[in-house]
């Protein structure tokens, strides 16, 4: 289990490696965040299914072999984990812009966490995948919608691809 903050501390990073399945997701989910919390917190889901706790503004991701958790209390927030593999080259298509062109495997996969990260953070807006245009190298999304540039936090493994984002109460 790893815990990290932002640098003012506001922003709490959680990742756990865990077994493969549904069960082990929402498992280490709750551990994670008893872990990141001090207590176990009740998670409900608003109509969107997106996580709820009270007093935060959280946001959960899994892939193969691992959970991953954001939470903060001033800043809203939202997280993606992908396992590494080619199979996202497969789908690009359906994410990527016309104007995004992204030729190798781990920015195509970077791409995708990054757009599922803003989905997150701009939850409300219902965000589609060509509102969002990435740009890997300085790691930045637009938000074609509303003319607003996000920075994203972004770390690589052999094993996974972890984005993450926040950005003050709008």
């Amino acid at each position: 289990m790893r815990i990290t903050s932002n640098a003012d501390g506001k922003v709490r990073i959680g990742l756990l490696e865990i077994e493969k399945g549904r069960q082990a997701e929402r498992e280490g989910a709750r551990l994670l965040l008893t872990a990141m919390l001090g207590y176990e917190p009740s998670i409900v889901h608003n109509k969107d299914g997106k996580p709820m706790i009270a007093n935060y503004h959280i946001s959960i991701s899994h892939t193969i072999g691992y959970v991953a958790v954001i939470l903060s209390r001033d800043y809203e927030v939202g997280i993606d984990i992908e396992y590494v593999s080619d199979r996202v080259r497969r789908i690009a298509s359906r994410f990527l812009r016309h104007d995004e062109m992204f030729t190798d495997t781990k920015q195509c996969l970077t791409a995708w966490c990054a757009k599922e990260t803003m989905y997150k953070l701009f939850s409300s807006e219902h965000l589609g995948f060509q509102d969002m245009k990435v740009d890997t190298v300085s790691r930045l999304v637009k938000n074609l919608k509303q003319n607003l540039v996000i920075k994203f936090e972004c770390e690589e493994t052999t094993e996974y691809i972890l984005t993450y984002a926040w950005r003050k109460n709008a």
